[in-house]
């Protein structure tokens, strides 16, 4: 895996995988703590191992869905909201087959809360970067939108390097491009 560096969320690229999706590793109070809480929701979890950024388990939840938790080092900042640079993250959407058994694993294991969102079984949920769950998919995937300051350039870039772009299209935050990576990867491009 590689580094990207100069965001404010730490983000990473590796390839290899099965197939494209996001890979998320969560910021907890106490690493051994929540080893028992994924493994009470039925989960599973490895040993921690102390990284650069802090103490690291890597789990997967109750479906399969791999993912790690940290410890991070004292003072590390949290991260904003929706992201505030060019290439930040600022929106992740979970696509799952069964949104209560999602909503159920990560709000006992992370406490997150959730709030119904704009589509059906679609959930807002109040953590930082901004996450939406929405329920009803065939194949659980994760899919990262990356804050862009020129929508129409930044799609422009995604299909001259080989990708796919929508049009941007007006949402009430602003506006959105659907994408897929040269590699079938798909996210979003969002001028927030």
């Amino acid at each position: 895996g590689r580094q990207v560096a100069g965001q404010s969320v730490s983000t990473g690229l590796w390839g290899g995988q099965e197939r494209s999706t996001l890979f998320c590793c969560y910021a907890v109070d106490d690493v051994d703590t929540a080893l028992v809480a994924i493994r009470a929701a039925g989960g599973t979890a490895e040993r921690p191992t102390d990284e650069p950024y802090g103490r690291t388990a890597m789990c997967t939840d109750d479906a399969g869905g791999v993912f790690a938790v940290f410890e991070p080092v004292p003072g590390t900042p949290r991260p904003p909201v929706h992201g505030e640079e060019h290439g930040d993250l600022s929106y992740v959407t979970y696509l799952v087959s069964d949104s209560a058994a999602a909503r159920a694993f990560y709000g006992s294991v992370l406490g997150w809360r959730f709030s119904p969102g704009r589509v059906d079984d679609g959930w807002n949920v109040d953590v930082a970067p901004m996450v939406g769950l929405a329920g009803g998919h065939d194949t659980d995937l994760i899919v990262p939108m990356w804050q862009v300051h020129d929508i129409g350039d930044a799609v422009e870039r995604v299909r001259r390097a080989g990708g796919e772009a929508s049009e941007p299209q007006q949402q009430p935050y602003g506006l959105m491009a659907e994408c897929t990576d040269d590699q079938g990867g798909r996210f979003y491009l969002g001028q927030l």
